[in-house]
């Protein structure tokens, strides 16, 4: 029996009539908006507007078809409308000194949108604040004036420059927070402004009903696509039983048209799936990575998994059906050509637990690491929880509790040297190497 050509689906006719130099160009323009949502002529990547300018009818037609997005191409920018389900593990904002925002930097950053929204084109610091201000006593909040709030509201103005949406003409808003004297003159990109919002903000009475509302409508295909090529682990237990019905039946068509559209590989796991971009261009957080804290969570989670006991029962999901699939269609290999083996339930430690291990490999192996990220050993198995959460590998529960997912099993270390070695020879460098994988040296994308 023959098998449909999972190329020949409408999603594909975007490359329709193209040469393979024309089609690797679309493809490229898809992949950089999904890095760079916003992306400005003047800004990183903006080199692949004019490309987007020229095939924008078909990264239109690429986007709204595979993904339910909506593409708006504009001389200057492009924006693509990520709507729908936040991703797993979603990282927001985060100030220059790479702080993620705080509650409240996003009231003063929702605060200046809504101050800008109507105004002018030029305008000063001071006025801009009085306006923040005006505009959270309408809305019932309690501002203060002090350098908490000052460094918040400058977060939130220094995020909106990085965006392109405020231009520094004189002066800068650094300066302010620490001396509300300083005064500067800002130019807003009013066009740019007013494509800043996914959704217009005022129509919903709570975030709950925007995100309600953002997924509404969204077919099942759409919404089980999104989840693969935003989020970094897709484990068949997070899905909803319909959808994890429609992937399984429809893995090797969706597997190729991800590789075609978009450059993305999907690996198949008992657990469930992730789509691997071999040129890592579209992960923002590496995986396996350097550094003593990325270093440490990798040799951290395969401890805890190794040791496979958990200290909570309650909250940790069970494993999920196999990838057998039903049907034409069928469930994709490992990428080794076996069977898919990794998985097992979510493995549930305690903070101190996790704390306890860290400061264990901290011990272990004392030249290997930063001694400044060594000297808190606690903050530091904070750090590995975020790092391993960040990068789809876990999560952090309520009551001091990780999680950490089973697709963690994926980057086991396996010492240097000859088959049989256990550790490293002479103790002070764990250089933890991936695991005997086909397809382990790829990094998965987020």
């Amino acid at each position: 029996m023959s098998r449909r050509d999972p190329l020949g689906s409408p999603e594909k006719a975007a490359f329709g009539g193209l040469d393979a130099i024309e089609a690797a160009q679309v493809r490229r323009c898809a992949r950089v908006l999904l890095r760079r949502p916003l992306l400005r002529a003047d800004g990183p990547d903006g080199d692949a507007l004019p490309a987007m300018r020229r095939y924008a009818d078909r990264l239109q037609a690429l986007f709204a078809g595979y993904l339910g997005y909506r593409l708006v191409i504009e001389p200057t920018f492009a924006r693509l409308y990520k709507t729908g389900r936040t991703p797993d593990g979603v990282r927001g904002a985060h100030k220059h000194n790479g702080a993620p925002f705080t509650p409240r930097g996003y009231a003063y950053l929702a605060l200046v949108l809504a101050a800008l929204t109507g105004g002018g084109r030029q305008l000063l610091l001071s006025g801009l604040v009085a306006d923040v201000r005006a505009a959270g006593t309408e809305a019932g909040l309690d501002l203060g004036t002090g350098i908490v709030d000052r460094r918040a509201l400058a977060a939130a103005l220094r995020l909106l420059i990085d965006l392109g949406v405020l231009t520094e003409t004189d002066g800068s808003v650094a300066p302010w927070a620490d001396d509300a004297s300083r005064e500067a003159l800002l130019t807003v990109d009013l066009e740019l402004l007013g494509h800043l919002v996914a959704a217009p903000l005022g129509r919903f009475p709570s975030a709950e009903a925007l995100s309600r509302s953002a997924g509404a409508g969204a077919e099942e295909r759409h919404r089980v696509r999104r989840r693969l090529v935003e989020d970094p682990v897709v484990l068949a237990s997070g899905l909803a039983p319909e959808q994890w019905d429609w992937l399984r039946t429809n893995l090797r068509s969706e597997a190729h048209l991800l590789e075609e559209l978009l450059g993305l590989r999907l690996e198949v796991r008992s657990q469930g799936v992730l789509a691997v971009d071999p040129e890592g261009y579209l992960t923002d957080r590496v995986f396996p990575g350097t550094g003593t804290i990325a270093r440490i969570a990798l040799l951290a989670a395969a401890e805890l998994l190794a040791d496979g006991s958990s200290d909570a029962a309650d909250g940790a999901d069970t494993a999920a059906a196999p990838c057998e699939a039903d049907g034409e269609e069928g469930a994709a290999p490992a990428p080794d050509g076996s069977a898919a083996t990794d998985g097992g339930p979510w493995t549930t430690v305690s903070l101190d637990r996790l704390g306890t291990v860290v400061a264990g490999l901290v011990e272990r192996y004392p030249q290997a690491w930063s001694k400044d990220a060594v000297r808190d050993t606690r903050r530091l198995a904070r750090s590995v929880a975020d790092t391993l959460a960040q990068s789809g590998l876990a999560r952090r529960s309520p009551g001091g509790l990780v999680q950490i997912s089973p697709a963690a099993a994926r980057y086991r270390p396996v010492p240097d040297g000859p088959p049989g070695t256990d550790a490293p020879g002479d103790g002070d460098s764990p250089d933890p190497a991936p695991a005997a994988d086909d397809a382990q040296d790829s990094l998965f994308s987020l």
